[in-house]
């Protein structure tokens, strides 16, 4: 006999994320060490939700990753870039734009905020650059 479950849920942060992202950059929720740059993990660090209310209120963590091209440095490329991904998610933040979501369905958030501007963090390999910026986002509770 299968197990009940609430017949709601919040969409995966992760999978509206990367979806959002997806036109601008490579995105997704791994990088393998070979994987085309510019890229951009993005990772779910933290945020509650509430089923009463059918709310979700996650924190994303986006690692964004750049190396020379194009005749610039790393660092030029990965400023560059961290600078449209966090323009794409204040995009988000002011139009609240409908986003489809891996499975084809679609969803959007109630509010998004920004915890961390884009900043740069120390990386293992000297020839790549990154960056990382966190948001917050509202997800209400859907039919699944």
């Amino acid at each position: 006999m299968p197990a009940e479950l609430l017949d709601s849920d919040s969409p995966d942060v992760e999978d509206f994320a990367v979806s959002w992202l997806a036109p601008l950059l490579r995105t997704s929720v791994e990088r393998k060490t070979d994987d085309t740059m510019p890229f951009c993990v993005v990772a779910r660090i933290s945020g509650a939700d509430d089923p009463d209310l059918g709310t979700d209120e996650p924190v994303v963590q986006l690692d964004i990753f750049d190396h020379a091209r194009n005749g610039l440095l790393a660092a030029q490329n990965a400023a560059k870039t961290a600078r449209d991904v966090h323009r794409r998610m204040t995009l988000l933040a002011r139009e609240l734009t409908n986003v489809t979501l891996s499975d084809g369905s679609v969803a959007n958030a109630d509010y998004v905020t920004t915890v961390l501007r884009p900043f740069r963090m120390a990386y293992a390999n000297d020839q790549v650059v990154r960056y990382v910026a966190r948001y917050q986002l509202g997800l209400s509770y859907v039919a699944v």
